[in-house]
């Protein structure tokens, strides 16, 4: 049946029944989960208020940022509503599906399947003509308060922690007693004065972190009441000794969060200066300035060349790439001893992988191996699994035939590709051209001639260079040819690539490596046991 649905015809398109999608959204885990249930309430009282025939609903429901645009939830509603399945997609405000320009996309989405949406508290109905600018001024309002509520949130922070408040955790030897509202409540302990000393002292002598670290767990030195880990680390210390409240300055503000805003997701950067709060408490000093600042830069020459972007005049080549983003099989193959990841840079040598706990002293599996060389050998074994599938060259030969015949339907894509685009600066050149002849000599118009006739030049040269290809579908070898041909590329294959990474992943979801010592005798060597996925 149909009905008038808010002035407006809603008929179901499948049979009698309505079917209605309803998404709701709470942000954080500190809201009430009750809220869902209370949305999808609201959403249903509205609907059967207005439309008195049968009505089928269904629900998505999540918790997370409305700026996240990687959400299960987010996809799952935009599969549903460019389906055509539904009649009504109808949210308390356009917020609780995403927030920004992402929600007016949503609503346009639904407006091409023919798929109604409903946002009760923003006024928005797409079966309205001035939907589209309803929904913009709600995207922007949402922006605009999330905007607002942050500027708020910052300056009040930033004023208390320059009143001596803002504290949250301190490192060890730092005693702060319940309900405390300043820093001069923050006292130090000074049983942690001769442990200080004698740990910066060692650093003067030159022992590393990790040997700092053994020293103050040979001594049953506790790692701070804030602190989740019991022992401790060479990580752990050089965060302690790098953190200037040993010297008493009290620090705020070293890093903000920016969007990235094809996901909608936050990544940390370094905060600019003027953004760097600084606070002098002596009264929280363990080592004098002066020794301290003298320590920090001597460490800083003697771990100079320990880190990427740190060589002096060498740019760094994975300036904002994720550390976690490296060559296969980096952040993959496991120590089969402890269950650790194995890092690059064992003993000091760039290509060799050393188990994480080796380097903390936590497991005794210290054997290195060759990272680069264990990706090919791993690659050529994944390979060697998949060829003894049944019907394996079958397959193969057909995924390399379709390969080859889809190359040839891309050249016949790319030129004529390459013939819009020429003929597009054909007619701007046209028009340049009467445009000189209009207004005489003019040193900009001809400086865009130019840059037409160079880009016109280029295309052509890239057309010439793709007709020069062979039209037919090139007459494939042997599968043994084709297997051996693959195996030889092997080697080059893009193990820096993190797709191929993702890819390795999927098909071997486990790598362990066991030390093992050959029965004649000699050095320890590591063997692999993965799991393969085919």
């Amino acid at each position: 049946m149909s009905a008038l649905f808010d002035g407006f015809v809603l008929r179901p398109r499948r049979g009698g029944v309505l079917r209605v999608l309803i998404i709701a959204r709470i942000s954080t885990l500190h809201q009430d989960p009750r809220s869902l249930a209370e949305q999808i309430a609201l959403c249903e009282k509205y609907v059967r208020d207005r439309y008195p025939g049968a009505v089928t609903f269904v629900h998505i429901q999540g918790q997370g940022s409305g700026e996240f645009l990687d959400r299960r939830e987010l996809a799952e509603a935009e599969e549903r509503a460019e389906s055509g399945e539904y009649d009504l997609v109808i949210v308390e405000d356009l917020g609780r599906i995403c927030r920004r320009h992402h929600a007016v996309g949503f609503c346009e989405l639904c407006e091409d399947s023919d798929t109604r949406l409903v946002a009760v508290n923003d006024s928005i109905d797409t079966a309205r003509d001035d939907w589209s600018l309803n929904a913009f001024f709600a995207s922007f309002k949402h922006e605009t308060s999330n905007k607002d509520t942050a500027r708020r949130i910052r300056r009040t922070l930033r004023h208390r922690f320059e009143q001596g408040g803002v504290n949250q955790t301190f490192p060890y030897g730092y005693v702060k007693p319940p309900g405390t509202k300043s820093d001069a409540d923050v006292r130090r302990d000074e049983a942690a004065v001769p442990v200080y000393d004698e740990v910066f002292r060692l650093l003067e002598a030159g022992i590393s972190y990790a040997e700092i670290a053994d020293w103050m767990n040979s001594q049953n030195v506790p790692t701070g009441e804030w602190n989740r880990n019991e022992r401790w680390d060479g990580p752990m210390v050089s965060r302690v000794v790098h953190n200037p409240i040993l010297k008493g300055w009290r620090r705020r503000n070293q890093r903000v969060s920016k969007r990235v805003n094809s996901t909608g997701r936050r990544k940390s950067i370094k905060a600019p200066p003027g953004e760097q709060m600084v606070r002098v408490v002596p009264h929280l000093a363990f080592i004098e300035p002066e020794r301290y600042d003298r320590v920090i830069t001597l460490l800083a020459a003697r771990h100079r060349e320990c880190a990427r972007g740190r060589k002096a005049g060498i740019p760094d080549g994975r300036e904002g790439m994720s550390k976690k983003c490296t060559v296969w099989s980096g952040q993959h193959v496991v120590c089969g001893v402890c269950g650790r990841l194995m890092y690059w840079g064992g003993h000091g040598q760039q290509e060799r992988m050393m188990c994480a706990g080796a380097r903390d002293y936590s497991c005794w599996n210290v054997a290195t191996f060759n990272g680069n060389d264990t990706g090919r050998l791993l690659a050529a074994a994944v390979l060697e699994e998949a060829e003894a599938l049944p019907g394996f060259d079958r397959v193969f030969l057909s995924k390399a035939r379709a390969a080859a015949a889809a190359r040839r339907s891309g050249r016949e894509d790319s030129l004529a590709r390459l013939d819009r685009e020429i003929t597009q600066l054909g007619r701007e050149l046209t028009n340049l051209a009467v445009a000189l002849a209009k207004m005489g000599p003019s040193e900009t118009v001809q400086g865009q001639v130019m840059e037409l006739e160079a880009r016109k030049a280029r295309l052509a040269s890239e057309r010439a260079a793709l007709l020069q290809e062979p039209d037919d579908v090139p007459e494939l070898p042997p599968v043994e040819e084709l297997k051996e041909r693959v195996r030889a590329a092997v080697g080059r294959l893009a193990f820096d690539d993190p797709a191929f990474g993702r890819e390795m992943l999927r098909l071997v979801p486990r790598v362990a490596v066991f030390p093992y010592r050959p029965l004649d005798g000699g050095k320890i060597v590591l063997r692999a046991v993965m799991t393969v996925n085919l």
